[in-house]
Formats: C-alpha cells, sequence, structure tokens
C-alpha cells in the first residue's frame, strides 16, 4: 500500500509505503494494515525533506520519480504472502511494531503450524467464547482469536485457511484498497 497522508499545515502531505497483512484479526480499520513500512521522501536537491507541498510546481514529478524508486521498486518482488511476511519478520526495524498475534498469525499463514500452536497454547485459555471485552474495540479480535482454537489444535489447514480469508475479506470492504484487491493463496493452503 502506498498511503498520501495530512498533516496540520493544508499544503503538506506526507507520504509512505507498507506491507498489508488484510488477514489479521486485530484490525479495527483499514488503516492499521502493514507493520512494515517506510517514509517516501523528497529526492535529494529538492526542499520538503520528508513533506511534499501540493503549491510547489517540482511536487508531482518528483513523486512520481520517489514513488517509483522508493516504493514501487521495493514493493514489486513482494507477490506472494510468504515473500511479505518473511521480508516483514526478517526487518528489524519493525520488530517494535510486531506483537505476539502478528507472529502467531504469520505463523498459521506460513503453515508454520508447529509454531503457531506452540505460541497459541500459552494464552489459549484466556480465550473463550462469549466473553465481554471491557474495551468494545477489543471485541472484534478477541472474538476472532477464538474461533482459531479448534481448527489450530486440530491441524486444520483448510478450516484456518477458511477463517484468514473471511478476515480478508471482511477486512478490506470499505477501504479505498477494496478495488484493487485479489485475494491470494496463502502458503497455510500450498504446502
Amino acid at each position: 500500500m502506498i498511503r498520501i497522508d495530512r498533516t496540520s499545515d493544508a499544503d503538506q502531505c506526507v507520504a509512505d509505503w507498507f506491507l498489508t497483512e488484510f488477514f489479521m484479526p486485530g484490525v479495527r480499520t483499514w488503516e492499521t494494515y502493514g507493520r512494515c513500512g517506510d517514509r517516501i521522501g523528497r529526492s535529494d536537491g529538492f526542499k520538503g525533506g520528508w513533506y511534499w507541498s501540493w503549491s510547489d510546481p517540482t511536487m508531482q514529478a518528483d513523486f512520481i520519480t520517489r514513488v517509483e524508486a522508493d516504493a514501487l521498486d521495493r514493493l514489486r518482488p513482494f507477490d506472494t504472502v510468504n515473500k511479505c511476511l518473511n521480508f516483514t519478520r526478517a526487518r528489524p526495524e519493525t520488530f517494535i511494531r510486531l506483537d505476539s498475534h502478528w507472529y502467531l498469525f504469520a505463523h498459521i499463514a506460513l503453515g508454520e503450524l508447529d509454531a503457531a500452536r506452540a505460541m497459541w497454547t500459552k494464552s489459549r485459555e484466556y480465550y473463550r467464547p462469549g466473553r465481554i471485552m471491557d474495551e468494545p474495540f477489543h471485541q472484534l479480535e478477541y472474538d476472532r482469536l477464538c474461533l482459531i482454537d479448534a481448527p489450530l489444535m486440530a491441524d486444520d489447514r483448510a478450516g484456518l485457511a477458511a477463517l484468514l480469508h473471511r478476515w480478508e475479506a471482511e477486512n478490506i470492504v470499505g477501504s479505498p484498497l477494496e478495488p484493487h484487491w485479489v485475494k491470494k493463496p496463502l502458503p497455510l493452503e500450498v504446502g
């Protein structure tokens, strides 16, 4: 995903790129996708640094140059879930943003079910269907986490893949990315 975001100055915006994981259970809005990314800044010799000014006549041409070089060239190789997740896991600067649920579902999506079960057994007693969360915004993630217990513990790859694809479809609805989204097979289904 390439995002152009506003700033407190109406004449300026910032741009970033992200690798997105639409099948994660803890997504509250489409903007929370992607824990691996970087800023897209101005080319050397242009003023602005990380900020892009709408009133700058050089912005459009430089923006195209920078998006091509800093985002698209980097993102093109990531044409599979496997490549995206492995890149994110190997990138030290993303470690601070990757929580245990991210790793759990990365293991599941990649078909690393033994590693996923090892993580899940440490917290699975906490996740019981029907529990009401104190903070309503946590309810969707909690309810989704409750659903993985049976298929994960039974080594039901098809059941897990169906859950992840369902969440992916639910999470993408209403986002600006929805018209461009294409369902891709998960390594869990392939291997």
